[in-house]
């Protein structure tokens, strides 16, 4: 009987249409490979700075993400800054902020153009799930 493919033969591998078994090792490098490009790579928490804002016009609130390797400048006295450019999903106007960091990427002063910085608490208050609520007739 002519085979073509490749089969499940119940075992850990498969079995090419020839006959010929490929076992757990040839597994085992691809589960590796899969591992290298896959978003859940084990490693270190999150190594960025999160900052949440509220739109000033239409109260929509967006968090950013900074990435400490990526997305700051050294700032001349020590320390760092980022300058950012945020937009809403809602009315997508420009937020302009600016924030500067100490050594230990502790937030030194912030300012924002458009809009206003939010904890994460007040950020996840507003974002929480709530009851869903009954539709419009």
């Amino acid at each position: 009987m002519f085979r073509r493919g490749w089969e499940d033969d119940g075992k850990s591998g498969f079995s090419t249409a020839s006959g010929h078994h490929v076992g757990g090792e040839a597994m085992g490098l691809l589960d590796g490979l899969k591992s290298l490009f896959s978003s859940k790579a084990p490693g270190p928490a999150d190594d960025a700075i999160h900052v949440y804002v509220e739109c000033a016009k239409c109260k929509a609130t967006v968090h950013v993400r900074l990435d400490k390797r990526h997305d700051l400048s050294a700032h001349e006295g020590g320390g760092y800054f980022v300058r950012k450019e945020i937009m809403d999903s809602k009315c997508f106007r420009l937020m302009s902020a600016e924030i500067t960091l100490d050594a230990n990427y502790r937030v030194e002063s912030q300012e924002i153009q458009g809009g206003r910085f939010l904890t994460k608490e007040e950020f996840d208050a507003r974002t929480a799930p709530g009851p869903e609520r009954p539709a419009a007739p």
